[in-house]
Parts: structure tokens; C-alpha cells; sequence
């Protein structure tokens, strides 16, 4: 199986050092690989490991080969991924919020078109939310999405609806690493993502009013539970009494005497402040589990 040209042409090759045939890269006399990880149904891929011809004795040297076989889609799949990761600004970013990339190759194996990309096999994806990971795991994921949507990298990985928490890896250096680039396309503009800050979970921090945030961001912070709603047009500030959090919501009680909206105030604070204890108590645990290990 030999490398193919994703970059079109008009490259220049002539300081080309990268291997060319999946087999001057792969170690084939290792008869323990390859082994499955998994196959997709809904993008008709299927993931081996693998390891590196090159890899040293100390080394584990392992891969991810990401394979298409006779399926169109699935190649043009693994053909746009290829692209993100060939393009010169993620380039950087490889064996550190993404994995190191070793090329796609393409040959005939049995009479099937097989296409094949080599990736760093950096560890295990999630199998839980963000919000039960400890907290320097979610601020790094976040501050991870963050760095595709900076202006230096310009990407967006997906939609809203396309995050998920199993594209996250955990590296051994307890680092995140994201996956599946299948989606990702250039970032439209400049980020707003300003309002995704937070110092640390113990502060409540209400949704972004802007609309102009990216909803991949706020997916990501959704799932780290950065984010607590407000209740209805009422916001709650921590800490003030429930006359400061009348005369701050003013405009939300139009239609009420003071007296009226306190007794309106009162039940739904207790009830909002009960679920910030929740909150609290479920993310101090993951904190405390988190140590005993």
C-alpha cells in the first residue's frame, strides 16, 4: 500500500523524508498485531492496533490504523480527515491535542481497495462526561477546543451536536488528546469564546448571553458542567440576600409588588441554591476520588 498525495498537486517532494509504503512503516513480523478495536457502522471504518517498524525496545510504538475497505464513503472519510491533519496549522498540534499523524495509504489487498490512515495511539477515550473527570482534566479539554478555534489554528472540529466526550483520550500523562476529525472544517471569523473562561468550579458561572459563542464550545463546557442556568429571566448571585436579588431583577417583576415578588423570589432561590449544592457535592466527590487513587 503506497502514501497518497492528499495535498494535490503542485507539492513540492524533493525533501519528502516521510515513508511512502505502509509496510517500510508498519511492523509486519510482529504477529500479535494487528487487533481490533472497533468497527463503525455508521462510517463503515474499522480501527486496528498496530506498531511501528520503527519503534525502539522501550517503546511501545503502537498505532491506530483507521481503515476503509471498498466503501466510497469511508474513504472520502479517511481523505477529508487526512487533509486536516496534512494542513500546515494543526501541524503543530500533533502529539499533543492530537495525535501524531503517519500518513494515509491506499492499495489493493485480495482484490479490495483497502485505504488505511496511521495514527498515534494515545490512550483511552473517555467513557464517562467531562463532569466526572477531575477538574484540571476538564479545564485542559476545554483550553484543548479552545486552541482549534484560537485564530492560530482557525478549525472547528464539529457542530454542537456532533461532540462527544468519547472523541476525548486520555493520554499517560493524564493530558487530553482529540480524535475524529471526520467533521472538522476552517472557523468562520473570529471566536467568541471569552465567556467560556471559568476559575474553578465551586463558582457558578451563568450560560453565555452572546449568541455569537461557538456551539462546539458550549457543548464542551456543557459537558464539564462549566455552565448553570438561570431561572427563568432571574439571575442568581452567590452570596447577596433575597432584597439584593429583588433589586437586581427588577425588570423580571414589572407586574408585582416588592412584597409579591419576594414570596415569588424566596422558594425559587432555596430550590436553585439546593441544586448548586448538588452540583457541588457531585464535583467535590470526582475531586475526592480522583486522590485515593
Amino acid at each position: 500500500m503506497s502514501r497518497l498525495n492528499i495535498q494535490g498537486a503542485g507539492r513540492d517532494d524533493s525533501q519528502d523524508t516521510r515513508v511512502h509504503m505502509l509496510h517500510d512503516l508498519i511492523d509486519i513480523t510482529d504477529h500479535s498485531y494487528p487487533k481490533h478495536l472497533h468497527t463503525s457502522d455508521d462510517t463503515d471504518l474499522i480501527l486496528y492496533l498496530h506498531k511501528l517498524k520503527s519503534a525502539k525496545r522501550d517503546e511501545s510504538g503502537t498505532v491506530i490504523c483507521k481503515m476503509a475497505v471498498s466503501t466510497i464513503g469511508g474513504v472520502k472519510i479517511l481523505q477529508h480527515e487526512a487533509k486536516i491533519y496534512e494542513a500546515p496549522n494543526t501541524q503543530p498540534l500533533h502529539g499533543n491535542i492530537m495525535p501524531k499523524y503517519f500518513g494515509l495509504f491506499q492499495g489493493t489487498v485480495e482484490g479490495q481497495t483497502v485505504t488505511c490512515m496511521v495514527l498515534e495511539f494515545c490512550g483511552e477515550a473517555l467513557t464517562e462526561r467531562l463532569r466526572d473527570q477531575k477538574e484540571s482534566f476538564r479545564k485542559a479539554a476545554i483550553r484543548a477546543f479552545q486552541e482549534l478555534h484560537s485564530e492560530r489554528i482557525h478549525l472547528v472540529k464539529g457542530d454542537r451536536g456532533d461532540y462527544k466526550h468519547q472523541d476525548i483520550i486520555r493520554r499517560p500523562d493524564d493530558t487530553p488528546c482529540l480524535v475524529d476529525f471526520s467533521r472538522a472544517r476552517p472557523h468562520i471569523g473570529p471566536c467568541h469564546d471569552a465567556e467560556i473562561e471559568f476559575e474553578d468550579y465551586k463558582t457558578p458561572t451563568h450560560w453565555p448571553t452572546s449568541d455569537l459563542v461557538c456551539g462546539e464550545l458550549l457543548a464542551v463546557a456543557d459537558d464539564a458542567w462549566v455552565f448553570v442556568g438561570a431561572f427563568g429571566p432571574i439571575y442568581y448571585y452567590q452570596g447577596i440576600s433575597l432584597e439584593e436579588h429583588w433589586e437586581r431583577n427588577k425588570e423580571g417583576f414589572v407586574r408585582y409588588t416588592k412584597e409579591e415578588a419576594l414570596m415569588l423570589l424566596e422558594p425559587v432561590i432555596k430550590k436553585y441554591e439546593e441544586m448548586l449544592k448538588k452540583r457541588r457535592m457531585a464535583l467535590d466527590k470526582v475531586e475526592e476520588e480522583e486522590e485515593s487513587f
